[in-house]
């Protein structure tokens, strides 16, 4: 009831001319970029055009490979969706339990997510953090870099409610699973890039360098079946970049080299991250 009560009051505040829908976007290069590639990313994640909801009300927290969004409309709904990009976009849909929704939704209003005013700072390192509300009769967005609690009361709500969605939906386990549930290659993670790989399935037909390569790589690289996926070994073939799978292509005549360097050898280190796991080193006679 609560929850109703203060959501009802919002939107009577927010309310404006009977039939039209007000627009609070600001005119920041940040902002417009935005708004330019989102009729793009509501399509390939297969979301609602809150511009044209007419919902009571949706918010929508967009940070780098990850959406929030939660609705009322009656009842309270939400969802968290991650994606990533290989050769072409790949995203997950996580949907939250109508309590929690509930939880969620109040513990947002209580923030005073509705009062939050735009930030012009940029940063050097880091990434934007989006936030669209909606009403029947409103639509604004919001946008923050790299929110931290010191620079301003705004930014100080914004972490409060990025920790409040990271505790209660518990991204962190989320993300691993999406990670994990990827096919092997290489993805686009922040800033840099993520490398996927896996053993074959066991009743796929081996060859018996296979067998030899993934016995040693299980029992020299200490991976098990609880090793996430984006901690596997980089693996070269003739100095190529190649994936574990690669390697049922070859019998052990045919090779002339294999060596595997453990983490934290001097000889990864001219690897860089990619080395960071180990590096499968393989030479084809």
């Amino acid at each position: 009831m609560k929850q109703i009560l203060i959501l009802f009051g919002l939107i009577f505040i927010l309310h404006p001319t009977f039939g039209q829908k007000r627009l609070d976007i600001p005119k920041t290069r940040v902002v417009e970029s935005f708004i330019k590639t989102l009729p793009k990313k509501i399509r390939e994640l297969d979301l609602k055009d809150l511009r044209t909801s007419t919902d009571s009300l949706n918010i929508r927290i967009w940070q780098t490979h990850e959406v929030f969004t939660i609705n009322y409309n009656n009842a309270t709904f939400s969802n968290y969706k991650i994606y990533t990009t290989n050769e072409k976009l790949v995203f997950k849909t996580f949907k939250i339990s109508e309590q929690i929704s509930k939880n969620i939704m109040d513990s947002l209003l209580v923030s005073r997510v509705m009062n939050l005013e735009n930030e012009d700072y940029r940063g050097v390192d880091g990434g934007f953090v989006f936030i669209e509300i909606s009403t029947k009769n409103s639509y604004k967005i919001v946008s923050f870099w790299s929110p931290s609690s010191e620079r301003s009361d705004n930014c100080k709500t914004v972490v409060q409610i990025l920790g409040m969605l990271d505790k209660t939906v518990d991204t962190g386990n989320l993300k691993s699973e999406f990670l994990n549930s990827l096919s092997p290659g290489s993805y686009r993670w922040g800033m840099t890039s993520i490398r996927i790989d896996r053993f074959l399935d066991k009743d796929v037909s081996k060859t018996d360098f296979y067998y030899r390569a993934g016995k040693r790589m299980r029992r020299e690289l200490n991976i098990t079946d609880k090793t996430d996926h984006w901690n596997f070994p980089l693996i070269l073939v003739d100095k190529k970049t190649a994936k574990i799978s690669d390697l049922n292509k070859y019998t052990n005549k045919q090779i002339a080299k294999f060596e595997i360097l453990k983490p934290n050898n001097n000889s990864t280190a001219i690897y860089g991250y990619n080395g960071s796991n180990g590096v499968v080193l393989i030479e084809l006679k």
